[in-house]
């Protein structure tokens, strides 16, 4: 009985240990499951922390950089410094300390409102079938509008900042008017030109002036001969009627264009106001020329 049960002890022995054996290797199996993601996420960490450290690299220069390819720019139409402009287009177009020159041809349209003692503003008429006048001067008409014979303004001017240029003028009649029979119109006078946008080619500009009309009447005789006949609806005495200097104010407007910064084109549209011999008002337009030094 004793022999029987060591047999069986022996016998048992083998099973044991296989037992264990199949447990340790689970045991090991486990463990090296556990341990993969591990592996895996040291991997990523020492991603990015390869990551970081170039990153870091870069921002102190320490990194290897490409060779970057150099370019050329035409600096011509760079900002000018200090100025804000791009350099092509910052050239200074002001008039300031400048001396001009300009002359302008002008066209225009007058409204003549004659007082009593005005000169005619239309050829005067007669009475039907007899060659004396028709009414007294008083009497003949009183508002006409015609156009204004073409006229020529001078000025010479001296700018002591961009955008204030004063200057003194001339304006002369290429032709009498004939409707008023007065001589070609003859002004002098001194003025204000105000500039907006004084320091570019585009410019625009407000004209004020004053000046002084000189010119006389005519010899048409449809106007000298009823002076000199007295022949007024029957009346003897001397009418008298005066041609006299007239104070003559003007306003105009408009854009100029420098080509270069001795040289303009301009253009304008206004109206003058003389009130002295008559109202006369004239709505006028005109183109010119301006040349400056230096």
């Amino acid at each position: 009985m004793r022999r029987f049960d060591m047999v069986a002890q022996v016998s048992t022995i083998p099973y044991a240990a296989r037992c264990l054996t199949i447990i340790a290797s689970a045991i090991a199996l486990s463990t090296s499951v556990s341990a993969k993601p591990e592996v895996e996420n040291d991997a990523d960490t020492e991603a990015g922390a390869s990551s970081e450290l170039s990153e870091s690299q870069v921002g102190i220069g320490t990194e290897k950089e490409e060779p970057v390819e150099e370019t050329t720019i035409d600096d011509e139409w760079l900002p000018a410094e200090g100025t804000g402009k791009e350099k092509g287009e910052g050239d200074h177009f002001g008039h300031g300390m400048q001396a001009g020159l300009r002359a302008s041809l002008i066209m225009g349209y007058r409204m003549s409102f004659r007082y009593d003692d005005s000169p005619f503003c239309r050829v005067p008429e007669r009475e039907a079938g007899s060659s004396r006048w028709k009414d007294e001067p008083k009497e003949q008409a009183k508002v006409c509008g015609f156009g204004a014979p073409a006229m020529v303004d001078v000025a010479l001017s001296f700018a002591p900042f961009d955008s204030i240029e004063p200057f003194l003028f001339g304006r002369f009649g290429l032709d009498g008017e004939s409707e008023t029979n007065t001589q070609a119109l003859r002004v002098f006078g001194a003025g204000l030109r105000i500039y907006t946008m004084s320091d570019s080619r585009f410019k625009l500009f407000v004209e004020p002036s004053v000046g002084y009309e000189t010119e006389g009447g005519g010899s048409h005789p449809d106007w000298t001969a009823p002076l000199a006949n007295s022949g007024w609806g029957g009346n003897e005495e001397d009418v008298n009627i005066e041609y006299k200097e007239n104070m003559y104010f003007h306003l105009a407007f408009g854009p100029q264009f420098d080509f270069a910064k001795g040289i303009g084109l301009y253009g304008s549209v206004g109206l003058s106001v003389a009130p002295i011999r008559a109202i006369d008002m004239t709505m006028e337009a005109g183109i010119g020329l301006q040349v400056r030094a230096p």
